[in-house]
């Protein structure tokens, strides 16, 4: 009888996979056996909680030098130790950057000096994220360098309308890919939204769902007058009070040195990372104090944040 050599080679290979397979479970069993106790369990913990804390005394001059043990924290009441703490670590910065028609001329040329020297001032081994806003919110670069981040921002030029909330969106959306744990957002606009397609309260939910500080600067029309009505300015306000970061409304001519006041506060943070005793889904309230305590100093950080698989939940009111 003839056999196809076709059929053949499929038998062939089918009985020497039975047997590599009978091999692999042998040798798998066997190395299992030969290891010492203590390697045969890696348990991963994905709940690490970081934690951003900016302390000032009542000048508003960063308080350098303190260390972890100086710190107490409690997630959801309960105490937590530090898995993790620095304060020279690099950052990962995203900005944001209005590119509507009303940024032209003078407001763009500040804006530009200001950014050259932020980048140019930045810690070895940041990264930063470049989204620019008119009508839509477009992402130019993600995690670059100093010096890639500035080459993309040098080549865009101001027109159209303003997009605030859908770049408010993307921008937080890229924080979650951000590497490294001193996380920060970096708003630059002159202007309340008038295009968007997400609404002010995906807005306000989606901030707290993030730990990242965020850093809006409305960028006023001269010294005197605001492009800004009450609702967007508390808006800003509370982008930064939510976060631990810090509003600015300056004049164009003072957007460089705000710039320079925003990187001073992203570099003296002090950064902690933590895994919550409570892993349940849901809002959750953090405090920081001092120990021992120092008169006149203020602590901001993100005193709520929520923890994964209740991304949408309402945040709780604040307790006054």
């Amino acid at each position: 009888m003839k056999i196809s050599s076709g059929i053949f080679t499929k038998k062939f290979l089918g009985i020497a996979l039975i047997l590599l397979v009978g091999v692999s479970q042998t040798l798998a069993q066997s190395s299992a056996e030969s290891l010492p106790s203590e390697f045969e369990v890696i348990s991963v913990d994905t709940n690490l909680v970081t934690l951003n804390v900016s302390v000032t005394d009542r000048k508003n001059r960063h308080v350098a030098g303190l260390k972890a043990e100086n710190f107490q924290l409690t997630d959801a009441g309960k105490p937590v130790a530090p898995a993790f703490f620095d304060e020279q670590g690099p950052e990962s910065i995203v900005f944001l950057v209005d590119i509507s028609s009303s940024m032209k001329g003078q407001k763009w040329q500040n804006l530009r000096a200001g950014m050259k020297h932020f980048l140019m001032k930045g810690r070895d081994g940041s990264d930063y994220t470049l989204i620019a806003f008119n009508q839509q919110a477009s992402l130019i670069v993600a995690h670059v360098d100093a010096e890639r981040l500035w080459q993309s921002f040098d080549s865009l030029q101001p027109n159209g309308e303003t997009a605030l909330y859908d770049a408010l969106m993307l921008g937080l959306e890229s924080l979650d890919r951000a590497s490294r744990r001193h996380k920060a957002l970096v708003l630059l606009s002159d202007g309340e939204d008038n295009c968007s397609h997400a609404g002010l309260s995906q807005v306000e939910q989606e901030v707290l769902a993030r730990r990242a500080t965020i850093y809006p600067v409305g960028i006023l029309i001269d010294d005197r007058l605001s492009p800004y009505q009450p609702n967007g300015r508390k808006l800003l306000n509370e982008l930064a009070a939510g976060t631990g970061g810090v509003v600015f409304f300056p004049a164009p001519d003072q957007v460089p040195r705000v710039l320079e006041l925003v990187r001073t506060d992203i570099s003296n943070q002090y950064s902690f990372g933590y895994y919550p005793a409570d892993k349940a889904a849901g809002w959750r309230q953090v405090h920081v104090t001092l120990a021992p305590a120092l008169k006149d100093v203020r602590l901001r950080y993100q005193e709520q944040y929520v923890m994964a698989g209740d991304r949408l939940a309402k945040a709780p009111e604040n307790q006054d």
